[in-house]
């Protein structure tokens, strides 16, 4: 007796649910991580001048921004002119001597300046040499 079975044809099934998985996760991974610069930042009223049209911290390797109340922080942590002073020495003993470590200062316009001299006296004794004041034009965004 003759076999009667018919030949199937191989189909190769593909499972595309865990690459869909995987695409969604690095969706969220970049839209959650694509905002965390802000998150560093601290909401200062700057002073109201004109300036260079520069986006924050873009050549900056330190940014220090200072209160209306005249604490200092740096990205949104509340550090003493002591911490400063050693995060700067840090960051300029890794420059190389064809760049410079420049440091951009966001004072809230209604911050004393004696707060900002301090700052600015305590970055010279480490060694700092540019610096750049945070500011915005009248009407524009902080």
């Amino acid at each position: 007796m003759g076999s009667s079975r018919k030949q199937l044809g191989h189909h190769l099934v593909v499972d595309l649910t865990p690459m869909i998985d995987v695409v969604f996760q690095l969706i969220i991974f970049f839209m959650l991580t694509s905002h965390l610069g802000d998150l560093r930042r601290t909401e200062i009223d700057l002073p109201r001048q004109p300036g260079q049209e520069q986006q924050d911290g873009e050549d900056a390797a330190m940014i220090i921004d200072i209160d209306q109340a005249g604490n200092y922080f740096v990205e949104s942590i509340q550090v003493d002119l002591n911490e400063i002073h050693r995060i700067a020495a840090a960051g300029i003993a890794k420059e190389d001597i064809t760049s410079s470590f420049d440091v951009l200062i966001r004072p809230d316009r209604f911050a004393p300046a004696e707060y900002l001299d301090r700052l600015l006296n305590k970055l010279s004794g480490v060694g700092v040499s540019h610096w750049k004041l945070g500011t915005r034009a009248s009407g524009g965004a902080g």
